[in-house]
């Protein structure tokens, strides 16, 4: 890979969480950071819920952390300046967050102060997923996959020995999982990530080809059940994880300018959503089609979604965009943020609310 290509990968991550400006870019080098603080105004990448706390990741090594449910957030210290794309929490306490240039955070005291761990690559981990204490995965840039089974006190390098970029990974146990990626691929394990197979995916296209069919992400539920979701509002299907169908075929059409690329995921009392690009946001029931929700975001790109318990719901993306529901997706209200007194803080903004109608 190209000098110019790593960089312009990580140029894309920022704009749109790893999306789609990587060949504009010719020629580039790493550059010392700019000192400026982490702001409230910055791009949100990812969001996370356990119970009454919150996190969300984003741009220039920022980190917020809620302890009210979304109502009123904290500017963390990451002690980095990478952008940080995922935040993955077992529990209320231990977490851990996957950025640029092979950076992850860790942190035991809910969020509180965040550690540095070592990783093998400088790649940028657009993925990460853990299952429990120990056992999680990372995923990025040349195809690079990272597996740790001590809590991240060690990360092995398993990536597939392919030039492709991963940018989601999920895992059902402690055995079986699925990575998803650039040109619409899909890889599968089942011994913990030590070996992955190419799976046939109804998007994929050759490198030769010239199109893009990324897939961003991904989302699994208990029963087996997944999805895939990426650009031109693709989204694919499984029943047993081993074939893929294209859940609504038409979005794949060319020249369907309706169809808005899909960023990330999250499930809550049987419906399943999706968000992405310039404020598009989808909803389907358990056995329904997806749909647009009835909700006027505004057109910035959606990057991150998350739901937690008793409904509560969260959605950050770009410009600082936060939005807030409490009622599992029936109605969303914005999160503005603004300074208080000599810090940062946020308060609600009931004007930019919304009616979620299913």
């Amino acid at each position: 890979m190209t000098i110019g290509r790593s960089k312009s990968i990580l140029l894309a991550a920022v704009v749109l969480g790893a999306v789609l400006y990587y060949q504009l870019v010719p020629t580039v080098e790493r550059v010392p950071p700019v000192e400026q603080e982490p702001s409230f105004g910055d791009n949100f990448y990812d969001v996370a819920i356990q119970d009454e706390l919150v996190w969300i990741v984003g741009y220039y090594g920022t980190i917020l952390r809620s302890r009210d449910r979304g109502l009123s957030w904290e500017l963390q210290a990451s002690d980095t300046r990478e952008a940080l794309f995922r935040v993955s929490f077992i529990d209320s306490n231990e977490g851990w967050i996957s950025g640029s240039y092979g950076t992850i955070l860790h942190s035991r005291d809910s969020g509180k102060t965040w550690q540095v761990q070592a990783t093998p690559l400088e790649e940028h981990l657009f993925g990460l997923h853990f299952i429990d204490a120990r056992r999680g995965w990372a995923v990025g840039s040349r195809g690079t996959v990272l597996v740790t089974e001590d809590g991240g006190s060690t990360w092995i390098d398993r990536s597939i020995g392919e030039d492709v970029i991963l940018n989601d990974v999920r895992f059902l146990d402690a055995k079986e999982g699925w990575a998803v990626g650039e040109f619409g691929r899909i890889y599968r394990t089942v011994d913990g990530g030590h070996n992955w197979t190419r799976q046939n995916s109804p998007t994929e296209v050759p490198l030769v080809s010239g199109e893009s069919r990324n897939l961003f992400r991904l989302l699994l539920t208990d029963d087996g059940m997944g999805w895939a979701f990426g650009l031109d509002g693709v989204i694919l299907a499984t029943e047993n994880g081993q074939s893929w169908t294209l859940s609504n075929a038409d979005s794949a059409a060319d020249g369907d300018a309706s169809r808005y690329h899909l960023f990330s995921a999250s499930a809550v009392n049987g419906h399943k959503w999706a968000v992405g690009e310039r404020g598009t946001v989808w909803v389907a029931a358990a056995t329904g089609e997806w749909h647009p929700a009835d909700l006027k975001a505004p057109p910035v790109s959606l990057n991150g979604i998350a739901f937690g318990r008793d409904g509560l719901g969260l959605i950050v993306g770009n410009r600082g965009m936060i939005l807030r529901s409490s009622d599992a997706g029936k109605h969303w209200h914005h999160i503005g943020t603004a300074p208080r007194h000599s810090g940062k803080g946020v308060s609600p903004d009931d004007d930019a609310s919304g009616r979620m109608d299913r």
